[in-house]
């Protein structure tokens, strides 16, 4: 297995629904309160399969 970083951004963001995953519903967060994050994706390459992991937004992302 084989995994590579493709791309690593600095000061992005995360919403307080995406960061927890809206899981209760968006009404119960707050879409005005950001937490620090960064874009990193990941090419995992298992022989068999290719996997491209997104782990992030990047600053200014509507």
């Amino acid at each position: 297995m084989i995994i590579t970083a493709v791309k690593f951004r600095k000061d992005g963001f995360y919403t307080q629904p995406f960061a927890f995953g809206g899981e209760e519903g968006m009404e119960k967060f707050d879409k005005n309160i950001r937490y620090r994050g960064s874009l990193q994706n990941y090419l995992i390459d298992t022989g068999d399969e290719v996997i491209l992991v997104d782990t992030g937004l990047p600053a200014g992302a509507p």
